[in-house]
């Protein structure tokens, strides 16, 4: 473990910068979702602190990066969380096709069903917020699409279609908007400048280029390890098998509004109420605290004697201790739930160029708080 600090110290630095996107495997880009770890550093912390064989669990999945990351480097992987979308981008990562020809020939088997379905649709049913964003054909379409992708489980091609969800590129399905976070851009460009922007949008030749960049890049995977994930409250998820690690890093107290930033793709998965999704995955100060001591507890009996567990905490203030939420949740685990040891932490300041929303700075930095599993 002081080989695994000195060198991760060292090298944090680095992988803290810029972005991973040019080196990573396309798999990591299938949909947008903010506040996510990058892959270089989820993949050194995987490839640092286990073994070829061993079992990661990550509680707080997000967008599925430690996931894959685990995965490729050769891991078993327990994976969860209780945003929808967040459980339907690890799922897709850690399920993809084999080849484009392969999910290609699922595509067209759908594109028959759609057919079917398409005129069962009635569009005066959808709220007007959603139908703002779509020409009218386009949107029956994009319904029938999920609705079927859904049934059916093909998380991969239903995490490919939220990744061209919303954009202003030609690629994309929607009237112009910005990507990440569902805002129309009107303004930016009027409908009488820019006609062939509102124009209507096939569904198919789109997600099958999609689908083709996600799969331009795959690393070599083993299709024979444990890969699960679940969509479940991550206090009452207990695996069914104790886990070398934990890797993870739980929502930022308020920080950011997971459920409303992706409120669109959301409303596709048939979960439309992401106000009070959002009290749940991001919450505030005195309930996540909560969650913390609760997480912290139940993991003790996930982890196996002398298991790690690593945590990604932004450094944000925390009232009720009176310190930074590392030195709070240090406390919870180390002194008031006892049986963990603190190995030693490392701070970093978030650099402008990883955040999504230029100019926020509700977190300015992270931490990385390494602790052990006494047994």
């Amino acid at each position: 473990m002081d080989f695994f600090k000195s060198k991760f110290i060292k090298t944090l630095p680095e992988l803290w910068k810029g972005s991973a996107i040019s080196h990573e495997t396309t798999l990591h880009q299938l949909s947008p979702y903010i506040g996510k770890m990058k892959s270089s550093m989820a993949g050194s912390l995987v490839f640092a602190i286990t073994e070829k064989g061993e079992t990661i669990y990550d509680p707080f999945s997000g967008s599925g990066t430690i996931a894959l990351e685990a995965w490729r480097h050769g891991r078993n992987v327990i994976s969860n969380d209780l945003s929808p979308y967040a459980y339907l981008l690890t799922n897709a990562k850690l399920n993809p096709y084999y080849s484009v020809e392969e999910a290609n020939n699922e595509m067209l088997a759908v594109v028959k069903e759609v057919e079917v379905l398409l005129p069962k649709i009635d569009l005066r049913k959808i709220p007007q917020w959603v139908k703002a964003f779509f020409h009218r054909e386009t949107l029956r379409e994009i319904i029938a699409w999920a609705t079927i992708l859904k049934e059916k489980k093909m998380y991969f091609l239903l995490s490919c279609l939220m990744g061209i969800l919303h954009h202003q590129r030609p690629g994309f399905l929607s009237f112009p908007s910005s990507h990440t976070v569902p805002y129309l851009r009107e303004k930016k460009f009027p409908r009488s400048i820019y006609p062939e922007l509102y124009m209507y949008r096939s569904i198919y030749d789109r997600l099958l280029k999609k689908v083709t960049r996600a799969l331009s890049c795959l690393p070599n995977l083993d299709f024979s390890l444990h890969r699960r994930c679940y969509m479940k409250d991550a206090v009452k998820l207990t695996p069914d098998k104790k886990v070398d690690a934990i890797i993870t890093s739980p929502p930022y107290m308020r920080q950011l509004d997971y459920a409303r930033d992706n409120r669109l793709r959301l409303w596709f998965l048939e979960k439309s109420d992401y106000k009070t999704l959002d009290k749940k995955i991001s919450p505030a100060e005195s309930n996540f605290l909560n969650l913390m001591y609760s997480c912290l507890r139940n993991w003790k009996r996930v982890l196996k004697p002398k298991g790690i567990c690593i945590l990604v905490l932004g450094n944000t203030l925390s009232k009720v201790y009176g310190a930074s939420l590392p030195e709070a949740v240090e406390y919870i685990a180390t002194r008031e739930i006892g049986g963990y040891k603190k190995l030693f932490s490392h701070t970093e300041t978030i650099p402008d160029d990883r955040r999504v929303r230029r100019g926020y700075s509700g977190c300015k930095g992270e931490t990385v708080l390494v602790l052990q599993n006494k047994g």
